[in-house]
């Protein structure tokens, strides 16, 4: 299921805001690879702190694809999540399967960008 030396989509959104974050995960051939019982998390961290504690970490819900294959992992984040938080990041899927193997489809980054209007939200 990895992809070749690519990185997951770039996500650019505003600190604060609610955001439903959707991946189709696909095998090697480009099939939908059916997720049904695996365990999915989702990780940030501020790009030049690779190595340090994810800022944030969610576990993501599944969903079904247009044939009825649980393959697309839903992330939600809160506003609480992101309202102090701005500057780019890296992003990563982990994906345990009821075998207990563990997947990674490499990274992605991530820009939040700083909200301006916290008071509002706080």
């Amino acid at each position: 299921m990895q992809p070749e030396i690519t990185t997951l989509p770039t996500i650019q959104f505003v600190g604060g805001s609610t955001e439903t974050i959707k991946f189709n995960l696909n095998t090697l051939s480009g099939t939908p690879f059916d997720a049904t019982g695996a365990t999915i998390n989702f990780a940030v961290t501020r790009y030049g702190n690779k190595n340090g504690t994810p800022n944030i970490t969610k576990t993501a819900t599944l969903e079904t694809d247009a044939n009825g294959v649980y393959s697309v992992a839903v992330v939600n984040l809160t506003a609480s999540d992101t309202l102090s938080l701005y500057d780019k990041f890296i992003y990563q899927i982990t994906i345990q399967d009821v075998n207990e193997k563990v997947e990674i489809p490499f990274y992605g980054d991530m820009y939040i960008i700083n909200n301006i209007n916290k008071s509002f939200l706080a």
